[in-house]
């Protein structure tokens, strides 16, 4: 069911929204508004490792066996057409190896996947930031919710309603922890998954690089 044809259920939304805004304070305010950033910033970053699947990576292993080959004409074509940055690094290694000095190919083809790989890593560290502060957030809310609801106890007039007013106060408090552990979760397993493509990209980039400095055949120099 679509929700926008729904008025009462996106009424309903906003009214739980608003509730729970009111009943966690600040805390929570800042934990949904920390919480949209990072799942905008964690679908740019799926969409981002959505680019440079293994068939992409295979291409460019595809163009170092034809260049090997002696086929330097088809292996260009294909790096061209790549969309990656690392296809002009991997060209550049294949057209210097021979003519620049080893180590010196060898430390350049790495900086310059140094740098490609960094393009992937960055903004990984706000998504580490939230799932770490987000319970420690919402416990910073329920304690501050917990002194509300003593100093209010403490001023009262009289006992008459005081166990289900603390009661109340207690599960207001504890709101923000459950709000801080919901986000915190999600982002934490987002993080590892963002983390895994960042590190299995790595190996393939560390993997391509060594195939081009180590490259023997008919088209090696």
């Amino acid at each position: 069911m679509d929700p926008s044809s729904n008025p009462d259920l996106i009424t309903e939304i906003i009214n739980g929204a608003t509730m729970l805004l009111t009943l966690g304070g600040p805390v929570v305010a800042v934990l949904l508004a920390a919480s949209v950033l990072g799942l905008a910033l964690a679908l740019i970053k799926f969409l981002q490792f959505s680019g440079v699947g293994g068939a992409t990576i295979k291409r460019l292993h595809v163009a170092v066996d034809h260049w090997q080959k002696g086929d330097r004409e088809q292996a260009t074509k294909i790096l061209d057409r790549s969309r990656l940055g690392i296809a002009r690094d991997i060209r550049f290694g294949l057209e210097q190896k021979g003519a620049m000095d080893a180590d010196l190919l060898h430390d350049e083809l790495l900086r310059r996947a140094a740098a490609f790989l960094r393009g992937y890593a960055k903004n990984l560290r706000p998504l580490e930031l939230i799932y770490y502060l987000a319970p420690v957030m919402g416990l910073l809310g329920t304690v501050l919710g917990m002194i509300d609801a003593f100093r209010g106890l403490a001023v009262s007039a009289g006992a008459a309603g005081e166990s289900s007013a603390l009661a109340s106060g207690i599960w207001e408090a504890l709101l923000t922890t459950a709000v801080g552990l919901s986000i915190a979760i999600p982002f934490a397993v987002m993080h590892a998954l963002l983390e895994s493509k960042l590190e299995s990209l790595a190996d393939q980039v560390t993997d391509l690089v060594t195939r081009v400095l180590t490259l023997q055949g008919q088209g090696a120099d």
